[in-house]
């Protein structure tokens, strides 16, 4: 048992006791809403709510985590958990260690810029080159066969100029990877 003292006046003291067991559930709930609450956030960046439940857990947790360990931790399946750690370390995310061992123990990539860098030309990048080709594909027709179709070639062409801008943007923000960081990444540290 824990003696807090609540309230303590002159010649007045009001305790109140709490269990060990009631403390650590009740720390052990908070944990996992905090890890919803990541999860819920990390979905709109494009990832699945159990990658940010699992990023979540492995970052706050002093010792890296094996896959048994985060099952018992979120409550999911140790399908859905083998799934999700494997894409989490295909983007980078998240680190496997004893990685010749039976059981894989995994950690946070806390190499925050370098993860976030990684994903964009994972998944950002592609996207876009892919959205590049589809727009040469239409930008190739004349304007009197786009006009068949109800495309007006001023729009298509501002459209292309907003495609090449988030190109050029992303492009920067890749770039951005190699510029001096040391005191943002302190938050991270």
């Amino acid at each position: 048992m824990i003696l807090w003292t609540i309230i303590s006046l002159p010649n007045t003291t009001l305790n109140f006791e709490v269990s060990m067991d009631a403390l650590k559930e009740q720390l052990e709930k908070d944990v996992d809403e905090l890890s919803d609450r990541v999860g819920e956030f990390i979905r709109y960046w494009g990832f699945k709510k159990i990658h940010g439940k699992i990023w979540c857990h492995l970052y706050l947790n002093k010792e890296p985590l094996d896959a048994g360990q985060l099952i018992c931790k979120i409550g999911v399946s140790k399908a859905l958990i083998s799934q999700s750690l494997a894409e989490l370390v295909e983007y980078k995310v998240i680190i496997t260690i004893d990685e010749n061992k039976k059981k894989k123990r995994y950690l946070p990539n806390k190499k925050i810029i370098s993860v976030i860098t990684s994903i964009l030309r994972q998944r950002e990048q592609l996207i876009l080159g892919d959205v590049m080709r589809d727009f040469r594909n239409v930008e190739n027709f004349s304007q009197e066969h786009l006009e068949m179709v109800g495309i007006e070639k001023d729009q298509l062409c501002k459209l292309g100029n907003m495609i090449t801008f988030a190109d050029r943007f992303l492009g920067s923000m890749l770039r951005f990877e190699s510029i001096s960081l040391k005191a943002f990444r302190k938050i991270f540290e």
